[in-house]
């Protein structure tokens, strides 16, 4: 798959995630309001659902959790100043 698609995948869940506040019902603070350690837990949940498909041998399903993992550190890097490479 190309990046230019991948990074379409990774838009479209940030999207997504806009919609349903970062996966936790009921929390309708913005983004910005978070700290960067409630992204990771974020991101060690989804990433634990990743692991948990891949021992069930659903690839697809891991992927998937893969994308929000992703997504979710896009969202933390759009929240918080990152610093460059």
């Amino acid at each position: 798959m190309k990046r230019k698609k991948v990074y379409k995948l990774i838009d479209g869940e940030r999207d997504y995630q806009n919609t349903v506040r970062i996966e936790n019902e009921g929390d309708t603070r913005d983004d910005k309001e978070k700290c960067v350690a409630e992204f990771l837990i974020y991101m060690e949940n989804k990433l634990a659902e990743a692991k948990d498909n891949v021992y069930k041998l659903d690839i697809q399903g891991a992927l998937a959790s893969i994308r929000k993992v992703t997504a979710l550190g896009v969202a933390a890097m759009e929240s918080h100043d990152t610093p460059a490479r």
